[in-house]
């Protein structure tokens, strides 16, 4: 399961929106913590990546290394963690690719995928990738109330 405020939610998809027709992503600060036996990630916040992919950037997305290294420190100073990686889907289902399987870079991080074929056809759907990086299994997402 992932929890996230609504503004959270909000924002991710505000960013596909706007880069729409391209892809965006962003990573997913927060928490991890257990839920009937079943990890839960609470997103405390989420930050906006640049997609610096320089071809392909309609089914494509490529974060710089060292914007990835800027979040780690600035997840650290917060006492948080990078659990997750959000991007969009342009005229595409919120469904993983075989192109996502083979590049998601861990088997323990929350993946929602934000597919915008419009601007009123836009759905939200989250990923696990499992450990023998095989197979997604669908999280549920809850949204809470912005405070």
């Amino acid at each position: 399961m992932i929890r996230l405020s609504s503004a959270d939610l909000s924002a991710m998809i505000a960013h596909a929106q706007e880069a729409f027709p391209e892809e965006c992503g962003g990573l997913l600060l927060g928490t991890v913590s257990e839920l009937s036996g079943h990890a839960l990630l609470n997103v405390v916040e989420v930050l906006r990546l640049d997609n610096v992919r320089l071809e392909s950037r309609h089914n494509r997305i490529e974060i710089h290394p060292l914007h990835y290294a800027k979040a780690e420190r600035y997840a650290m100073r917060k006492n948080l963690g990078i659990w997750g990686f959000y991007h969009s889907h342009p005229h595409a289902d919120p469904i993983p690719s075989e192109f996502d399987r083979q590049h998601f870079p861990f088997a323990n991080w929350w993946y929602p995928i934000i597919s915008i074929k419009g601007p009123s056809e836009i759905s939200v759907r989250c990923w696990r990738l499992s450990p023998e990086r095989n197979s997604f299994s669908e999280e549920i997402i809850d949204t809470l109330p912005s405070s």
